[in-house]
């Protein structure tokens, strides 16, 4: 992957000096939705614990509107093309397949630990003022929409929420919101110079890097030397951040992977996880005893667009039948 510098000129917050033209740039009205306090107001966080213990920082309508544009405006910022977080057009199965090639590959992956409530307020406030060359008062504004502050948003459960971050070592309470339509391509682009650093690493090592949010992932076709992993666990490092041990994995050539959600084979093949096509047969034999059931055709539709990422023609009598269903059903 060849190295290239960031390119913002697209981008129309660019050089942005004006708070009417941010107003326009993102239909906003009301002066109160230019106020950190007022828009902390907006945000309510929770751990959820169906499962593994999870941050969830959930927006109001009305402000995950205003990210949605904000999105779609750092959506026209270039990025490289190993870059797989919020991107659109790319994908959780892109990102796997950029490991695929002509010849079977060893695989090197970290995962980041608590990745956006570890992105303090003050480096995407950086991003917007330094990068994108924003005057501090609109880089203060698009900081205030994009990061929250748990001691001013509406906590339920503040003691909950300082207890997870503790257990996960994260001493910042004002930080990227976990759950904002935003979070996941600001979390590259705030954090750019950091997989910079990677990227000029494994470019010098003959090594493929991609970046999906917290999972970054390399890979080649001969062996990843422990000098390499090693530097990228001092560069992890070096920015503030934390890497999760137990995520940390190194795959041989012949040894079956996981990347991304997309499993590939000990011949360097993509294949469909064997959870995912379970699910759809559980699924699938469910829907035929219980036809009128619409959440389960939009369980087994979810399903089989997640299949289909990894392999276009994955269970096709499956997929015309859920097609069927659900135009009947509509009728």
């Amino acid at each position: 992957m060849r190295y290239k510098h960031m390119n913002y000129n697209n981008c129309p917050l660019y050089k942005l000096q004006s708070k009417k033209q941010l107003k326009r740039l993102l239909s906003i009205n009301n002066n109160k939705l230019l106020k950190q306090d007022y828009i902390s107001s907006m945000i309510a966080p929770y751990i959820d614990t169906d499962g593994k213990p999870r941050l969830i920082e959930p927006p109001s309508e009305e402000l995950k509107r205003i990210q949605r544009k904000l999105k779609s405006l750092l959506g026209k910022i270039e990025v490289p093309d190993n870059v797989f977080s919020g991107v659109k057009g790319r994908s959780y199965a892109n990102n796997a397949f950029m490991h695929i090639g002509d010849k079977r590959r060893n695989l090197f992956k970290i995962d980041l630990t608590a990745f956006f409530p570890s992105i303090k307020r003050d480096v995407v406030f950086e991003f917007f003022n330094k990068d994108l060359e924003c005057s501090p008062d609109i880089a203060e504004i698009l900081t205030n929409y994009t990061t929250v502050d748990i001691n001013r948003a509406n906590v339920r459960n503040i003691e909950k929420i300082m207890a997870f971050l503790n257990n996960k070592g994260v001493n910042c309470t004002n930080h990227l919101i976990s759950g904002a339509p935003t979070s996941q391509l600001l979390s590259y682009l705030v954090n750019h110079n950091m997989f910079d650093e990677m990227q000029k690493l494994s470019n010098k090592n003959g090594v493929t890097m991609t970046i999906y949010v917290d999972d970054v992932t390399f890979s080649s076709e001969h062996k990843i030397p422990n000098s390499f992993k090693s530097r990228v666990l001092k560069i992890v490092k070096k920015y503030g951040y934390k890497i999760s041990k137990s995520k940390v994995k190194y795959y041989t050539k012949l040894y079956p992977k996981l990347v991304t959600g997309v499993a590939i084979d000990k011949n360097g093949h993509a294949v469909i996880k064997n959870n995912i096509q379970e699910r759809i047969i559980k699924e699938f034999i469910h829907l035929k005893d219980n036809p009128k059931d619409d959440h389960s055709i939009k369980r087994l539709q979810g399903l089989l667009t997640a299949a289909r990422q990894v392999d276009d023609h994955a269970f096709p009598s499956i997929h015309r039948y859920v097609k069927d269903i659900a135009k009947e059903n509509k009728h």
